[in-house]
């Protein structure tokens, strides 16, 4: 891999450059608020318009809002498997790290950086979680909702270089939702509160979003606000110290309840048999009043 990055800049003299420290790096694109996000979700849309104008106009006809929001980094799309993701952003791993790798003498301070490269490529590799029979550690957590267990849904995680948190859900290793967590921040490009936050998405996203109060018993644990477009669901969650917005495949929104056909058994259930069994060792019933009488009757 080093040999990889340095044959990019193998002319630039390195005579003299010293690097104290590297500094710690992570995937920078594909958070679509702020600055360097913000290029990201133009570049990406940019290239979703270059794939043919007439495409784009029959899908802004079918979009009712007429707002096209495409998903970035550029490359990622709805239907990726976790490993395409993860090359992805073995890509944009490289590109950030190219100028570190520059400033760097061979020896200790390329090997850290060969570490600390390695590291981040393994990040969304190393985070998958199986949603299968057993119940995992995620139901602590406020993504609890956004999955069902032996459905063959899977998630992956990462951490953007912004500080958000990236999560990835996949129904039979096919990406249907990405799930970003922002942190707010005064000055910051949604706000510092949720209300903010709504205020400043609904020009991106189409105008005001549809309001939906939190329903925990459906699943649904905090106040969202919705917007679609012609192939997406896009919610943005109250998370309280926290926004989550949520980029969803349309398609796979509408047949849901149809993909996730086993559902989640009542922990707190007794077990059949030991439920059969005690009914077995329960008394008779007493008899009612009415029947009593009739009994001492026929005496």
């Amino acid at each position: 891999m080093r040999l990889k990055l340095w044959s990019a800049f193998a002319a630039t003299s390195l005579v003299g450059i010293t690097l104290i420290s590297a500094p710690e790096a992570w995937a920078d694109s594909g958070d679509r608020f702020g600055s360097s996000e913000e290029s990201g979700r133009k570049s990406a849309e940019k290239s979703e318009k270059g794939k043919g104008k007439e495409k784009d106009k029959e899908k802004d006809k079918a979009d009712k809002g007429g707002k096209r929001v495409a998903l970035s980094p550029e490359g990622l799309k709805f239907g990726m498997s976790l490993e395409s993701i993860a090359k992805l952003y073995d890509k944009t791993f490289d590109t950030e790290f190219l100028p570190l790798y520059k400033k760097a003498s061979p020896g200790p301070e390329t090997d850290a950086l060969d570490a600390e490269l390695k590291q981040k490529k393994g990040e969304v590799r190393r985070s998958k979680v199986e949603f299968g029979q057993t119940p995992t550690g995620v139901d602590q957590t406020p993504l609890k909702g956004e999955y069902s267990y032996a459905n063959g849904e899977t998630m992956g995680r990462l951490t953007l270089k912004s500080g958000t948190e990236r999560y990835f859900f996949f129904f039979g290793d096919r990406l249907w939702k990405v799930y970003d967590v922002h942190k707010y921040k005064k000055d910051g490009p949604l706000g510092e509160n949720y209300a903010d936050a709504v205020k400043k998405l609904a020009p991106r996203l189409g105008g005001p979003g549809k309001k939906a109060p939190a329903k925990p018993d459906a699943g649904q644990n905090f106040d969202e606000t919705q917007w679609q477009t012609a192939d997406m669901v896009i919610r943005a969650l109250d998370r309280g110290d926290a926004l989550a917005v949520v980029y969803v495949d349309r398609e796979i929104q509408e047949k849901l309840p149809s993909m996730r056909r086993n559902k989640p058994k009542d922990q707190h259930a007794m077990d059949p048999d030991v439920a059969a069994a005690l009914k077995k060792n329960e008394p008779p019933p007493e008899p009612k009043k009415d029947e009593k009488t009739k009994a001492a009757k026929k005496k």
